[in-house]
């Protein structure tokens, strides 16, 4: 029996059009990881979806006079499509307004309480005097007191990455209605105690490996600090019902609902699935951004050990950095970045794939811009890659006809540098070390062309040695069978097109050496050039 491997992807709220920013920083990681682990024969349940809940959703209707659920649907729907444009491989990108999703937050709630862990508390919260209503967090505005920020909401500040509470903000008002002022009134809530997970979190934290430095940071910052209980009710209609009495015009805090929604669309995909959720010997990772970090690293952790029923935690936890665009945040409101209902018009999906994970933001915050993804596809895809497959499909065509010609034993030295890129591409893959893994696939193609213009076939021919011309013609074909192979969770659409090069059934599964499948004779056609060149318009940067 293959072994388990559960695989998560941060869930996007619904609340605008997804960018390479969300991409880079979930997305793309999470789906080339799965797509590896399939071609390794483990088994794999991939899962994604849309965050659907919370205050973003209900500003984000009220600016566009909407109702919340069609806001939700309309956006929801252009995440689908980004996830079918960008061929992620998802075994279920569902979502969280799901009655599954109410009923498992409901029981994992009622657990909670008969285990002591849920405190009714009675608090100062956020009150909007002009709209007459208690605000939840975001929906508050003000300046930070840290940094004097004045867009920082009542939970964060988004300049400074401070945590926040709504009374600490300088001159609060409402996010919907900046006219009204806020003012902090008695609310009672229901607290999850935290407070109570602060040693069993940090010797879990500490039995992590594989983390990358800024995930490890931030849980240990939490931590160190102390863990605070923090309330799970919000002042909201838009949400999960809190099944408590008292609580009936309460929903749940987004962020105690949000990371069930990895079971909830689980239970949805698969009946099968607590042989992942409750199999203490899977191997679970998820894939975020670093502003989802302390989510991920601290509260959804310690509701999963406070349950004491065997959940499955995370093994390692890959954090990205952000990823900025010419210099500066992307933004929808400032017009700043690519966002992904457009970026197919300047170049097809697998050109952004493989830009982005060349320039993935792993340990620090790194800049993209429109020129350094031309340069990256321009000089590997098209010119080592591309030109390659070409040149040899061509030149073979023109001197063999449509059958790939004879060739003898392997050559070892050729196969002895292969192997050794193949087994580094493998451990960064496995490592999630997604810009190494790019360095490695890159000096793949770059030895294999070395190896042709050494040996230059076109000469041989010339010279009358067609067998000679043949053996390297062979064992270049043989090189394309290792390109799908190896591109295949990278480049998936490429990876297709040089598979279908081939009349022959050859698999995509991950090799473990460099081998000759292609055999004499083997039929193949002359494919179109996999990729173009780009060529960038002065206005594009």
């Amino acid at each position: 029996m293959s072994e388990k491997y559960l695989i998560t992807s941060a869930l996007p709220y619904v609340n605008n059009q997804l960018h390479i920013g969300h991409l880079i920083g979930c997305l793309l990681p999470s789906d080339v990881y799965a797509r590896f682990c399939r071609a390794r024969g483990r088994d794999v349940l991939y899962i994604g979806g849309s965050d659907e809940h919370g205050t973003t959703s209900e500003i984000g209707a009220a600016r566009e006079n909407m109702p919340v659920e069609e806001y939700v649907e309309k956006y929801r729907a252009k995440h689908l499509d980004a996830v079918r444009d960008f061929k992620l491989s998802f075994d279920l990108y569902g979502r969280t307004h799901t009655a599954q999703h109410e009923k498992l937050i409901h029981e994992l709630f009622e657990r909670l309480d008969s285990l002591g862990m849920i405190e009714e508390k009675s608090s100062m919260q956020p009150y909007s005097t002009g709209e007459k209503k208690f605000l939840a967090d975001r929906y508050v505005i003000g300046t930070c007191p840290h940094c004097g920020y004045d867009r920082a909401y009542g939970n964060e500040c988004e300049s400074c990455g401070a945590s926040l509470d709504p009374a600490e903000l300088i001159n609060p008002h409402s996010a919907i209605d900046p006219s009204s002022p806020v003012e902090m009134r008695e609310t009672k809530h229901l607290y999850f105690k935290l407070s109570k997970m602060q040693d069993k979190l940090r010797a879990w934290i500490n039995s992590r490996v594989g983390w990358p430095k800024t995930a490890i940071k931030i849980a240990n910052k939490w931590l160190d600090e102390g863990l605070r209980d923090n309330p799970i009710t919000r002042d909201l209609k838009w949400g999960i019902p809190v099944n408590k009495p008292g609580y009936e015009d309460k929903v749940f805090y987004v962020w105690f609902d949000a990371p069930w929604g990895y079971v909830s669309i689980s239970q949805i995909a698969t009946p099968d699935w607590a042989s992942w959720w409750k199999n203490p010997d899977c191997h679970y990772t998820q894939f975020m951004a670093k502003d989802n970090v302390s989510f991920h690293s601290v509260f959804f952790p310690a509701q999963e050990l406070a349950m004491d029923d065997n959940w499955k935690t995370v093994d390692v936890l890959k954090g990205q950095n952000f990823l900025n665009f010419n210099g500066a945040k992307i933004s929808k409101s400032t017009g700043n970045g690519i966002f992904l209902d457009t970026a197919l018009e300047i170049a097809p999906s697998d050109c952004w794939r493989y830009a982005l994970l060349a320039s993935a933001p792993e340990t620090d915050d790194t800049d993209f811009t429109m020129t350094r993804f031309a340069e990256i596809v321009n000089k590997d895809l098209n010119g080592l890659l591309g030109n390659f497959v070409s040149r040899v499909c061509k030149l073979s065509n023109k001197n063999f006809g449509d059958t790939v010609p004879a060739g003898g034993a392997m050559d070892e030295d050729l196969a002895h540098r292969i192997n050794e890129k193949l087994a580094e591409l493998t451990g960064c893959l496995d490592a999630c070390e997604f810009r190494k893994s790019i360095i490695a696939l890159r000096d793949i193609y770059g030895i294999a062309n070395e190896y042709m213009t050494a040996r230059e076939p076109w000469a041989l021919v010339k010279n009358g040695d067609t067998a000679g011309a043949a053996a390297v013609l062979n064992e270049c074909f043989q090189l394309i069978d290792l390109f799908a192979r190896v591109s295949a969770p990278i480049i998936p659409d490429a990876a297709e097109k040089i598979q279908n090069i081939f009349t022959g059934a050859h698999d995509l599964s991950w090799p473990t050496m460099y081998e000759h499948r292609i055999a004499n004779g083997e039929k193949f056609t002359v494919p179109e050039n996999l990729f173009t060149r780009i060529e960038l318009e002065p206005t594009k940067e």
